[in-house]
């Protein structure tokens, strides 16, 4: 018999019995549906971690810092062994295979006066040349230069860290300042002035974050070298003793080595070399971290949930494919006669047996099929449900979702259609093991 004549045969044998069918492929569609939503929610799970990590950094920037306790784990303080973070380590850097570019950060904590009130927060002092390799971001503004006089770049919640210190309850109800109209006056540092405010500077933002990007939220970006010059003016303009005592005073002591920068962030070309440079840097006698490594445990966290939701989905499937097994075997029973005649005009035992195949094999392929599209219901309807539960919540909310790339959905398909395979294997076989005469006498 030919292929198309044991496929018409089969499709009409389904036919038949169309009430057994159906109830044995929606088995099937259960089992599937199941099997393809769970797995489904643990890639959700994956995707969502994903995108909470790249708030707080890309996935593909290494951290780097100063490792001051080296080997031995006990701090070093020896000049001569201390491996430096300043320009010569970027240029050192930026030489390793993958690596796009290195900026340096200097941090310097710092408190933002505008009227009557009063914010702490860090500036990190930075080649504007390389800021704008960064790609961060903006909500509004433009990114600063190098030419504007005290160009700053603020992240987006500074406007609104501001406080009055001389209200009774200075964090209720915080003023909400426009960065780009009101005045913002900066000190270097807010400790070693407990009682006299000095003379500071006032900053020029050009440009606010985005609220997505919380690794800047509460940072304010000045130049480099910017901040080196009015540094200097602060000190000679506010007359501030060289005692030593004074944060913002430079000692008088003799030179010594030390970093340039607090720290460097390197971006790496691909994500997947990101453990490579890291490893690298490591090499150098730098401290170093990337969001990967979090994201990789992750990883192996969400592959044990997924085994253990998509073990839970495949026990449906199991009690389908007895199910697929079960009605094969009924259907053997009931056609015993019309296997008889095939066997005695002429057929041969593999096409009885490929009949039978065929039959398990569409039951499997329509139940995965229809299984795949109430899988993706019922994925849209987590997603939406899980949306209204997080509404109102001004940032973050629920990471649980639901989602199912189409190598998910041919998986599902291609199992589901194996699993009616495997099922209807046994009942193959024994319709080929059926004497001729005795299936021709069956009533």
């Amino acid at each position: 018999m030919s292929s198309i004549d044991l496929a018409l045969m089969g499709i009409k044998n389904l036919l038949r019995r169309k009430a057994r069918t159906i109830l044995t492929v929606l088995g099937v569609v259960i089992g599937t549906a199941s099997i393809v939503v769970m797995v489904s929610i643990g890639l959700g799970m994956d995707i969502e971690f994903q995108k909470q990590l790249e708030e707080f950094g890309s996935l593909t920037m290494v951290n780097v810092s100063a490792n001051y306790y080296g080997d031995t784990g006990q701090r070093n303080s020896s000049d001569d062994n201390k491996v430096l973070l300043d320009d010569e380590a970027i240029a050192k850097i930026e030489a390793l295979d993958n690596v796009e570019y290195a900026v340096g950060f200097k941090r310097f904590d710092t408190k933002l006066y505008s009227g009557k009130y009063e914010s702490y927060t860090s500036i990190k002092a930075v080649d504007f040349d390389k800021l704008s390799k960064m790609g961060i971001e903006l909500s509004s503004g433009v990114m600063p230069t190098k030419e504007g006089k005290n160009e700053v770049l603020v992240g987006f919640y500074v406007n609104t860290s501001f406080y009055n210190p001389k209200s009774r309850d200075p964090w209720m109800n915080p003023p909400v300042l426009d960065v780009y109209t009101d005045k913002i006056e900066m000190i270097p540092n807010s400790n070693y002035y407990e009682t006299k405010r000095p003379r500071g500077y006032t900053l020029k933002p050009t440009g606010v974050t985005t609220e997505t990007d919380w690794a800047y939220a509460s940072d304010v970006f000045m130049d480099y070298d910017t901040f080196v010059k009015l540094k200097k003016e602060f000190e000679i303009k506010n007359k501030q003793p060289n005692d030593g005592k004074n944060p913002n005073v430079s000692k008088p002591s003799k030179k010594v080595k030390d970093n340039k920068y607090d720290e460097l962030k390197v971006n790496v070309a691909e994500i997947d070399e990101v453990k490579v440079v890291q490893d690298a840097i490591v090499k150098m006698g730098f401290q170093a971290f990337s969001m990967t490594e979090a994201l990789e445990q992750n990883k192996k966290t969400s592959g044990m949930i997924q085994a253990v939701l998509g073990g839970i989905g495949g026990v449906s499937l199991f009690v389908a494919a007895i199910g697929i097994t079960n009605t094969m075997v009924m259907s053997i029973y009931e056609r015993t006669k019309e296997i008889g005649v095939m066997k005695v005009i002429g057929a041969q035992i593999r096409d009885i047996k490929r009949l039978f195949l065929f039959e398990a094999a569409m039951i499997g392929l329509i139940g995965g099929i229809m299984g795949i599209g109430l899988s993706y219901g019922t994925s849209q309807l987590i997603n939406k449900v899980i949306a209204n539960m997080s509404t109102g919540a001004e940032y973050g909310g629920l990471t649980l979702s639901s989602y199912i790339p189409i190598w998910l959905a041919l998986s599902g398909m291609g199992f589901s259609t194996l699993v009616g395979l495997v099922a209807g294997y046994y009942p193959a076989v024994r319709a080929t093991k059926l004497s001729a005469l005795e299936a021709i006498r069956t009533e």
